[in-house]
């Protein structure tokens, strides 16, 4: 039986946890920003930012990332040890903005918050995590809200929970578990809205009501209003009066107040909306929606509408489920939560409701089962023990196998028109499977007698496997859905270089596998909205070594770069950061690539000088930056360019701040791509 060991927790774990969206490369992480902050103390109280008294060059880097300039060095004071500094404004930021491929050819726009807000949230976290549970606790209605701190954990790809427990005794690698752990509270219920489909409320609501509605907040996250927080936990009339007798500030000092100009000064200080990504911003819906959750029932309570007799009612985020019997009765159910979701400034979407009849099964769980009945029957091997009759009976065990990828995708696509499921509602469930099957088969051939029609049969199903893979993912490609993908291939990967392939069948597995990748990249070049998805396959064909690089041309292509002479690449500006780093993080010091990479170079600089005037406050500026100065693939005099352009000029503080850190956001080398998608799939808590 494995032992658990319980971690003292840091506060500064908020930054592994809440604060970055799950849709980042696989070379992004927050986990260097993590031991920067431990390191030196850095803190934001309700007044003061403060570090430890620490070298110059950690200063210049710590006034970096707070946007303090010479006019306001004057302004740090030293005080038992610490510097400290304060200026309300500085925590008025803008966000790094980026597009993820989301519905058909519509995108979804992604934040990461800037690193000093991020601090901030250190701060808030740690003062008011009793509160945000209290607040999360409200609804009846809710199946995932905030009920308790997290505080172990452990990694199963099946059964994510919210509080994860690290198996097994901490041993050297222990700190890194540590910094995979990535949920601050625990969640009740459930952690993925797939759960609630299998779950006992489910199947009791199905029995008692003959219909289920499934309804969407419009927009819900553009759309929220930051002042509403104080609403949901004090009261609208009450907040009003408030500041109608008393003015503006005199929510200050107080939960809602604090959590109101968190959210806005990290978003450029805006209050019609909040950053999409960040755990924290759904814990903020959350505490409003809960609120509107508990006036639902009470007016319908009202309306002698009871919970529980004449309806049940589910929300997952901002996706409403109502059980019913009596048309009228549903009716009156969403008036009244149209009407609640108007007191917060928040609407329904029409076009998004969907009504379900007894028997209540969703297309979606219609698909499923029977792509995990397809999958069982088509990917797989037949396994016989056998014994052979001798001097000496033997016993040994025989197997076939014949996966073919023509027969599987037709009956796949057969199996989505006939339940009227989407590819991308089961694309990530159809790959887990895959992986749990390809896994078992390669463990199974370990034990098998070989022979020469195993191993034929063998390498035409892992091939088939591949090329099925790739079809499904290819019509709906998304940030999960490579991670899920990529897992696939990169235990197809390994296993080619086992004993069990020969040197020259790998090759003809790692082609189809780079065809597949050449595919992709050339069908979806210079999308701006899915930079992030492909970014992984990328990756994937560093994974497959030197033979296997895309040329110079594809990649330029895809990128949206093109040749302004023979020897001369150019990027527009519209190469956001992940896509700059990720590339550098590919073309490494390639000789091939010198072209790209003086293209990267120009592009780099004439984004921050774009930036010049608001440069203090931009967090992708700020990120490339960084990143930049712990790259080894740049020069140093490069890197002085950009300091420059910060406003650090002296050559030996600029030296200093090269040599500080080995990483910042991106992990340059000693990259295991395994153990990160490991690390990136125990961040799947939503």
């Amino acid at each position: 039986m494995s032992s658990t060991k319980k971690i003292n927790l840091k506060k500064e774990r908020v930054v592994l946890s809440d604060l970055l969206p799950y849709e980042t490369p696989i070379t992004f992480s927050n986990r260097f920003f993590y031991d920067f902050l431990i390191a030196n103390e850095v803190s934001c109280d309700d007044r003061f930012m403060k570090w430890k008294e620490t070298t110059a060059e950690v200063e210049a880097i710590i006034c970096l990332i707070f946007g303090i300039d010479e006019t306001e060095k004057n302004k740090i004071k030293t005080k038992d040890g610490f510097q400290e500094y304060k200026n309300d404004k500085t925590f008025i930021t803008i966000p790094f903005h980026y597009g993820i491929s989301h519905k058909g050819n519509s995108f979804r726009m992604l934040s990461v918050m800037h690193p000093r807000n991020q601090i901030q949230a250190i701060d808030f976290y740690e003062k008011y995590k009793e509160l945000i549970i209290y607040f999360s606790q409200i609804s009846n209605f809710s199946l995932r809200a905030p009920s308790r701190i997290a505080s172990t954990r452990y990694f199963n790809d099946e059964r994510k929970s919210g509080s994860i427990i690290l198996a097994n005794t901490l041993d050297k690698d222990g700190d890194k578990k540590y910094k995979n752990l990535k949920s601050f509270f625990g969640y009740r219920k459930i952690s993925n809205i797939h759960q609630f489909f299998e779950s006992n409320d489910y199947h009791s609501c199905e029995q008692k009501y003959n219909n289920m509605a499934q309804l969407d907040i419009s927009k819900c996250f553009d759309s929220i209003y930051t002042h509403s927080i104080a609403w949901a936990t004090f009261g609208r009339g009450i907040v009003k009066n408030k500041i109608a007798t008393s003015g503006n500030n005199s929510l200050n000092a107080s939960f809602p107040g604090d959590f109101d100009k968190l959210m806005q000064r990290q978003n450029y200080n805006e209050t019609n909306g909040i950053l999409i990504g960040p755990e924290l911003s759904r814990i903020f819906a959350e505490i409003i929606l809960q609120r509107v959750d508990y006036n639902i029932r009470s007016k319908l309570s009202l309306l002698n509408i009871a919970h529980g007799l004449d309806y049940e009612a589910f929300r997952y985020v901002d996706d409403y489920f109502i059980f019913y019997n009596d048309e009228v009765t549903y009716k009156k159910i969403v008036d009244e939560l149209a009407s609640c979701l108007n007191e917060f400034k928040l609407g329904l979407n029409a076009e998004k409701e969907l009504i379900y009849h007894k028997p209540i099964i969703t297309e979606i769980t219609i698909a499923k089962s029977k792509i995990s009945q397809l999958l069982s029957e088509k990917i797989k091997m037949e396994t016989e023990e056998l014994r052979k009759v001798s001097d000496e009976e033997e016993k040994f065990i025989s197997g076939k196998i014949n996966v073919q990828s023509k027969p599987l995708i037709t009956q796949y696509k057969m199996i989505l028109s006939e339940s009227g499921a989407e590819y991308k509602s089961v694309i990530n469930y159809t790959l887990a499977i895959v992986e749990n099957k390809i896994k078992k088969i390669f463990k199974d051939y370990e034990g098998i007698q070989k022979t020469q029609n195993l191993y034929n049969g063998l390498l035409k199903s892992i091939h088939s496997v591949v090329d099925f893979c790739f079809f499904i993912y290819s019509v709906a490609p998304k940030a999960n859905t490579t991670i899920k993908l990529s897992r696939v291939l990169k235990i197809v990967i390994d296993f080619s270089r086992t004993p069990s392939i020969s040197a020259d069948d790998m090759h003809q597995i790692f082609k189809r596998i780079s065809d597949n990748i050449s595919f992709i990249i050339l069908k979806y070049e210079t999308s701006n909205h899915t930079q992030v998805e492909t970014l992984y396959l990328l990756t994937v064909t560093a994974e497959l070594g030197k033979d296997y690089w895309i040329d110079e041309s594809s990649l330029v292509k895809y990128f949206g770069g093109n040749y302004k002479s023979k020897k001369t690449v150019y990027f527009e500006n519209n190469l956001n950061y992940f896509s700059i780093t990720v590339l550098l993080f590919y073309i490494k010091n390639k000789k091939r690539y010198e072209r790209v990479k003086s293209a990267l170079e120009a592009l780099i600089l004439k984004k921050i000088k774009l930036h010049r005037e608001s440069l203090p406050k931009n967090t992708e500026c700020l990120l490339l930056a960084l990143d930049c100065m712990s790259c080894p693939y740049l020069d140093e005099a490069f890197k002085k360019k950009i300091l420059r352009l910060y406003g650090i000029r002296k050559n030996a503080l600029q030296e200093g701040i090269v040599a500080h850190k080995e990483y910042w956001f991106t992990k340059w080398t000693d990259f295991e791509f395994g153990k990160e998608l490991d690390a990136k799939q125990s961040e799947a808590v939503y």
